[in-house]
């Protein structure tokens, strides 16, 4: 905060840019945070300077910081299209200008020349009423007098400006600075006498001001940012105003954060939302830190911006409201003390204190009104518990083999998206790209997200361009066989793995049909737990001959403007939610030859989620009838635990009607499965066996703290092993049986 966060930079339109000057400056917010910052202890251990890179620094800056972007950019005609805000543009006395005044400038007026004095003071007949004219106590200014020009040197003001130093979450656009600022106070609480901040005031108002006290948690959040209506709007004598909402340049990849209306924006929606879950977060904090030293920051905020919530489901970001209802006990008097702070930095006339606590009364309870009533399209928890295969923890191995005649600019926030919704990080899943005309590795295997991020039109530009579907299966299959190979040094789990081709008008020619579903066939008998999933543009009916079930692994999607194909891509995340995470013999590899022992493997579950696993009988199927494999489940005692398993796959295996799925609870115990193929004489009339592990939503222990493995410290622990497995598939099989059936006929014949 004390390094990277700066407020209140803006463009100066006065200066033109040229080496060694740069047209930016700071502002009113500048000084308002500097002074909110000396209520911010800062810790006295230095941040390594070579810890992050020049990019993440500057992302750092970026993210942290506030400003808005007042002035008209040119492109209002296509990024203000969501704006429904009526505009004043105040009129010129030079017909060659169209000026807004509407500037945050200190002693703004609009001026008007001598003649438009003259209609407003005489009337017709000559005569001047009970009227003075304002201009007369003072000389006219010359033409080239800088007062006279100084209405003119600014552009006008945006119909759409921007605000910096926002972030996207699933429930709404969230200031950083602010929510940060909050955390940062909440692990220095300090709650000072406003006699202090004010030492060489005359004894009678240090008495006065004694009575008072600030919370530096809440002048860093909420308090900090009424103070500045209070203070600008306030003596306006104009009803006072917060909450100014915005829109995203792209719902996928945002990156600019465009306001609907250009005045009084001292507090935005936004800011209204990062002020609220830090003051929240800063309530908690403490309490967290005792209970979990090594917690991380990350960790604090993917669990308050998830479904579940920090440690505790009512503590998350779509509760904000009504967490907010247990604050507002004392934010009238944080909001009157933390004016009386920023009154110096902010004000914009002289005001009496019993004034100012006027003024904070009414703003409080503009804020409360705007909370309860313009903020209900923020996603709820009900809506947020909705969401589909939500409560599946996932980890998923994503391969997206991308034809390369896509349009960057459609196909990059489709991808954004889906990386998105699939947690890709070092817990989760990973991905790969891969360009579909050359089948060359665009993006290698990763799980930070920022590689996507990085990647740009000038790199798509520099790939291959085309879509070979024939060419690509080939190294396909070879790509996938090495990741088989690869798994013989694991410990017996992996993830989910999915192909996701994205074809975009291309289609497969008669000719290479028929090979290309040979290999899909090949493919899904040797690497029988890749799913295959296909995305297309326009009709799909090109493409249903290519994936298993037409009507659940093939998707269209078209983009007429942004806002397309969103509920395409909801079906699709769904979709690959629905994957289960495998379980392997890890003795076996691409070749299905037995090498080494198979190994049992830990894995960590977080609390009020399910995890679903499946094995397929490549790794269990056997001629003899009496073979028997078993799986045992053991507990670590960090949590309770329920163990299902069936042999089809279940979305709900918490349902009691359905007789095939078997459960049981354990904790510090163990549970085993055992299973065969029955008398099933051929692998493909053998059903996979169907695993799934259920976390308890209440978990009070907070033992997984090693972060290493570790995503968050409420997980529990479980370990898996097996017995009897074996290593073969329906390929291996079929070759045997001709090699017989060949044996077979040589010995008849001779």
């Amino acid at each position: 905060m004390h390094r990277f966060r700066q407020d209140g930079i803006e463009k100066n339109p006065t200066v033109l840019e040229q080496s060694g000057v740069l047209p930016y400056r700071t502002a009113g917010q500048a000084q308002k945070y500097a002074q909110i910052l000396n209520f911010i202890p800062q810790k006295s251990i230095a941040f390594p300077y070579d810890i992050i890179s020049d990019i993440e620094r500057c992302t750092l800056h970026f993210m942290l910081s506030s400003s808005i972007e007042i002035f008209e950019r040119g492109d209002e005609g296509t990024v203000c299209r969501y704006a429904d805000n009526a505009y004043r543009y105040a009129r010129s006395v030079d017909n060659n200008y169209s000026v807004n005044t509407n500037f945050n400038i200190p002693d703004e007026v609009e001026t008007l020349t001598p003649e438009q004095i003259d209609v407003i003071t005489n009337h017709k007949n000559g005569i001047t009423e009970d009227t003075i004219d304002p201009n007369a106590f003072y000389p006219e200014l010359p033409p080239n007098h800088p007062k006279s020009a100084r209405i003119l040197a600014f552009p006008p003001r945006s119909r759409c400006p921007v605000e910096n130093g926002v972030i996207k979450t699933n429930w709404g656009p969230v200031s950083a600075g602010s929510l940060i600022a909050g955390i940062a106070a909440g692990l220095q609480p300090e709650i000072v006498k406003l006699s202090d901040v004010f030492p060489n005031e005359s004894p009678e108002r240090r008495e006065n001001l004694s009575r008072f006290s600030l919370d530096n948690k809440w002048i860093a959040t909420l308090a900090g940012d009424l103070a500045e209506v209070i203070l600008i709007q306030g003596p306006t004598n104009e009803k006072l105003s917060v909450g100014v909402n915005g829109n995203w340049n792209s719902s996928f990849v945002p990156r600019w954060y465009f306001l609907n209306s250009n005045e009084k924006l001292q507090f935005t929606t936004a800011e209204i939302r990062g002020d609220l879950d830090g003051l929240i977060l800063a309530n908690e904090i403490e309490s967290l830190y005792s209970k979990i030293p090594t917690l991380k920051l990350s960790q604090i905020l993917h669990m308050y911006y998830s479904p579940r919530g920090l440690l505790n489901p009512s503590i998350r970001a779509c509760n904000r409201k009504m967490l907010f209802k247990t604050l507002t006990g004392n934010s009238t008097l944080q909001a009157y003390s933390a004016s009386l702070v920023l009154e110096e930095y902010l004000h914009k006339a002289t005001i009496d204190d019993n004034v100012i606590e006027r003024f904070a009364m009414q703003a409080v309870k503009e804020l409360s009104q705007y909370i309860d009533s313009s903020m209900n399209k923020d996603l709820s928890c009900e809506d947020t518990e909705k969401e589909k295969f939500n409560n599946v923890q996932v980890a998923i191995d994503l391969t997206i083999i991308l034809d390369t005649t896509w349009p960057f600019d459609l196909i990059q926030p489709t991808i954004a998206n889906i990386l998105d919704k699939i947690e890709i990080n070092q817990y989760n899943s990973q991905f790969t790209i891969i360009n579909g005309y050359d089948s060359n590795i665009i993006i290698n295997t990763t799980n930070n997200i920022l590689d996507f991020g990085y990647y740009n039109i000038t790199n798509y530009r520099n790939v291959s361009s085309g879509f070979d579907f024939a060419k690509l299966l080939e190294k396909l299959i070879s790509f996938e066989k090495k990741k088989l190979d690869d798994e013989r040094h694991g410990l017996g789990n992996a993830k989910s793995s999915v192909v996701l081709i994205i074809p975009y008008t291309s289609s497969v020619s008669n000719t290479d049909k028929d090979y290309c579903i040979e290999q899909i066939r090949q493919m899904q008998e040797q690497i029988p737990d890749t799913m295959l999933l296909i995305l297309t543009h326009g009709s799909i009916d090109r493409w249903s001959d290519f994936v298993s079930n037409p009507t659940t692994d093939l998707f269209s999607t078209t983009f007429i403007d942004n806002m397309q194909g969103t509920s395409t891509i909801v079906d699709l995340i769904s979709r690959i939610k629905q994957v289960p995470q495998r379980l392997i013999n890890t003795q076996c590899g691409a070749d299905y030859s037995v090498v080494g022992a198979s190994n049992s493997f830990i894995d960590y579950i977080e609390p009020d989620t399910m995890i679903i696993y499946r094995l397929h009988p490549n790794y269990f199927f056997s001629s003899d009838s009496d073979h028997i494999s078993t799986i045992k489940i053991e507990g670590s005692g960090w949590g309770d635990l329920k163990i299902c398993s069936s042999r089809y796959f279940i979305s709900n295996f918490n349902s009691t009607e359905d007789t095939s799925v078997s459960c049981t609870s354990i904790n510090s115990n163990s549970h085993t499965v055992t299973f065969s193929c029955n008398e099933a004489g051929l692998i493909h009339l053998c059903s996979s066996l169907y695993l799934s592990i259920i976390a308890n939503s209440s978990v009070t222990n907070y033992q997984c703290t090693d972060t290493e493995v570790c995503r968050f410290p409420n997980m529990i622990k479980y370990t898996i092993s097996y017995e009897n497995l074996v290593c073969v598939s329906s390929a291996h099989i079929n070759m045997l049986s001709i090699t017989v059936l060949l044996i077979s006929m040589i010995y008849i014949f001779l």
